[in-house]
């Protein structure tokens, strides 16, 4: 995932965990050494990419699942281009509009990128924008376009975990069955459909118990993912109220982050964060989120250092706390307070 929350080797898993740190120094240090030879030199996700694919390459994976990084299109991801790709699209919304787009289409456009000919395309139904771009893209490369539906199978399985996990885990579980189909595999039974919805996910409603509250973290940040965490949030504790920690990368659109994030909202702090991976990325100014915040009836006040904020977010009274919005801020966070999952 991108970005990491806890460490580096987040990013290349191996059978569900990340990889070994001593096997990762081994490959980057292989790595390193084409990519010194290299007349244009790769980005830090981009290098990471590369280093993922070489790990797979190495290591002989069966399957390898690979996340886009933003879009798809122009991703450092989208360099596979065999015809038994299969790709997944998720619930496409706004986010990253600065680069993939002011639109809906625009951005689905970006999405549907990495769809290569012949390949095979699973995605749930969604707006007429969305889906004329995506229809057009199958067309153009004479892909297989799947429209997923909600399998009864799985519910049982995942009735534990949020709406948007839900949701996922069945756009996943239906893409797993026709890879099974095709490639005459046995299709998971309960028992492996109970382990992969358990699979921990840092950081998407992540619960941990501090003392005698408890803290959820979601990297919720934008609109479409606050709305979700939202609503996920409200089922598992319905009626409660949270104070809220939140920090988002400038440029977001903010607005509608705090619109969705009033209901479950009994105070919130705002703070900053400081980038250590990725492209260059700056906090929003937490006075103008307060100001916003405010505007819509929440007590909201900032706290520049994330440290100072985290301490002041343990002394309110809720016994409910939640961090969201930037991955950065929470990765941040969890470092400076030793928050840290053991796979």
């Amino acid at each position: 995932m991108s970005p990491h929350i806890d460490k580096v080797t987040e990013r290349i898993q191996l059978n569900g965990r990340p990889i070994d740190d001593d096997l990762f120094c081994h490959y980057l240090g292989e790595c390193i050494d084409i990519v010194a030879t290299l007349s244009v030199q790769p980005s830090y996700f981009e290098l990471l990419m590369a280093l993922s694919y070489w790990i797979f390459y190495k290591e002989g994976v069966d399957y390898a699942v690979i996340e886009t990084g933003m879009g798809g299109l122009e991703d450092g991801s989208n360099v596979v281009t065999r015809a038994d790709k299969v790709c997944i699209i998720t619930d496409i919304g706004f986010d990253h509009m600065h680069i993939l787009g002011d639109t809906i289409a625009k951005i689905a456009a970006q999405k549907a990128g990495i769809i290569h000919p012949k390949n095979t395309v699973f995605m749930y139904a969604q707006n007429h924008d969305v889906m004329s771009v995506v229809r057009k893209q199958i067309e153009h490369t004479n892909a297989d376009l799947h429209i997923a539906d909600k399998i009864s199978d799985v519910q049982q399985a995942v009735r534990d975990l949020p709406y948007f996990q839900q949701r996922n885990f069945g756009l996943a579980y239906q893409a797993v069955c026709y890879v099974c189909t095709r490639d005459v595999l046995t299709i998971p039974g309960v028992a492996a459909l109970l382990a992969a919805a358990n699979t921990y996910v840092p950081a998407r409603m992540e619960k941990v118990n501090v003392g005698n509250k408890i803290l959820v973290m979601d990297g919720a940040h934008n609109g479409q993912k606050m709305a979700t965490f939202v609503a996920s949030f409200s089922k598992q504790y319905p009626g409660k109220k949270a104070a809220v920690l939140l920090s988002l990368k400038e440029g977001k659109e903010y607005k509608e982050v705090l619109d969705e994030l009033l209901p479950i909202t009994g105070t919130l702090i705002v703070t900053t964060f400081a980038t250590t991976q990725d492209l260059p990325s700056k906090a929003m100014d937490p006075h103008k989120l307060v100001n916003e915040a405010r505007i819509r009836g929440i007590a909201a006040r900032a706290i520049v250092d994330s440290k100072e904020a985290y301490n002041a977010l343990l002394a309110e009274a809720n016994e409910m706390l939640v961090i969201t919005g930037s991955f950065y801020m929470i990765g941040q966070i969890r470092k400076n307070q030793g928050i840290e999952h053991t796979y």
